[in-house]
């Protein structure tokens, strides 16, 4: 019998997510068409400011950090309906708004 070679437990997956969040954060502000690098990325997560965003740019990058942290703080919530509007409202709130 062939062992599954892709089977991972939780905490496996939470150490590979937390490892990769601003990889993901990265990939998914250019697929919003956010023109930013991955070191831009790294530094807007780490709280600091790229010059050539603009201030929406900078707070969508900013949301996906948050949704990344409300997903890896409530890991054990059943995931329904109001659990991803929680996830959608947390990437697209908007500038100068608190969302949380």
């Amino acid at each position: 019998m062939l062992k599954e070679k892709f089977a991972m437990t939780k905490e496996q997956n939470i150490f590979l997510a937390k490892r990769n969040i601003v990889d993901s954060i990265w990939k998914s502000a250019n697929l919003e068409g956010i023109a930013v690098t991955f070191p831009e990325t790294q530094a807007i997560y780490d709280g600091g400011n790229v010059a050539h965003l603009r201030v929406d740019e900078i707070v969508t990058i900013n949301n996906l950090k948050h949704a990344w942290e409300f997903i890896l703080s409530s890991i054990d919530n059943q995931i329904d309906t109001n659990y991803l509007m929680s996830i959608h409202s947390l990437i697209r709130c908007k500038p100068y708004r608190i969302c949380r």
